[in-house]
């Protein structure tokens, strides 16, 4: 049902991590019957094969020397992940900020390199390459990379994962809150819900950083709405799908409430018999 997107960085001679130029196609998978919506992008195209590798110079040509000090310069005024401009090999953008407007998710451009997103950013560039490993990750132009540990689900989402901090199973497919709606009698419009799994809370993500309320069992019992929240990534933060939305707002899918900062919703089934009608569209 989905594809994972793969990821190749190269190396040049002198070592230089790039990102290779390749298109990303994603899409989402849609939903039937009873099926969780845990599409994710299709894998790009395979790169062409890297050149062979020659062991890098431990020498600084006069030019780099120039480079290096200029990134160490730039960086003595710049916190981490603050952005010190568009560089050869860091041309991309920044997709998402934190509050104090540093960058978060970085948006890849072709010929980026991880060596230059990290001269970007002042970032420790060994631990970039921990999470993005370049022996055996591919980096996409358009795709996004996190700068910072904690931002990975956001990269993940702004690529096109779906539930990207949530649980997976064996096959690597997340395990979400989900319901099977079956019609309470022969071709009624009217089904009766049959849960699977509870919501779980992977922390705050963009869209959806408000407040959530859980009992003394640690189940969850509801969730007040922040500013610029959306409900797909309520969804994802929380681990349910569709059907599972259906039974905590009462309209089926097609007819998601508007959310506004706020607005407390719960984490639980209020609804048990809905409307169906016809099954949801994501």
């Amino acid at each position: 049902m989905s594809a994972a997107l793969q990821m190749t960085v190269r190396r040049s001679a002198s070592a230089r991590t790039s990102v290779a130029v390749i298109a990303v196609v994603m899409s989402v998978a849609a939903l039937t019957g009873c099926t969780i919506d845990t599409a994710e992008p299709d894998a790009g195209k395979t790169a062409t094969p890297a050149p062979a590798q020659t062991e890098p110079s431990t020498t600084l040509t006069g030019e780099e020397r120039v480079e290096q000090e200029k990134i160490r310069e730039a960086c003595a005024a710049f916190p981490v992940r603050g952005d010190t401009g568009a560089r050869g090999e860091a041309q991309g953008t920044v997709y998402e900020s934190d509050g104090e407007g540093l960058a978060t998710v970085y948006t890849l451009a072709s010929g980026d390199t991880l060596e230059g997103i990290a001269n970007r950013f002042c970032l420790d560039l060994e631990e970039l390459y921990a999470r993005y490993q370049p022996s055996t990750i591919t980096l996409l132009a358009g795709e996004h990379v996190a700068l910072q540990k904690e931002y990975v689900a956001d990269a993940r989402r702004a690529s096109g994962y779906l539930f990207p901090a949530c649980p997976a199973d064996d096959t690597g497919y997340p395990i979400v809150a989900s319901i099977g709606w079956e019609p309470i009698e022969d071709n009624s419009p009217i089904s009766r819900a049959n849960i699977t799994g509870a919501p779980i809370d992977t922390g705050t993500a963009y869209g959806a950083k408000g407040a959530a309320r859980s009992n003394a069992a640690g189940e969850l019992i509801d969730y007040t709405v922040a500013p610029n929240d959306n409900w797909r990534s309520i969804r994802d933060r929380f681990c349910f799908d569709l059907y599972y939305m259906a039974s905590l707002t009462g309209g089926w899918a097609d007819d998601a409430p508007v959310i506004h900062p706020g607005d407390v919703i719960p984490m639980q089934p209020q609804y048990r018999e809905i409307n169906t009608g016809a099954p949801p569209a994501d």
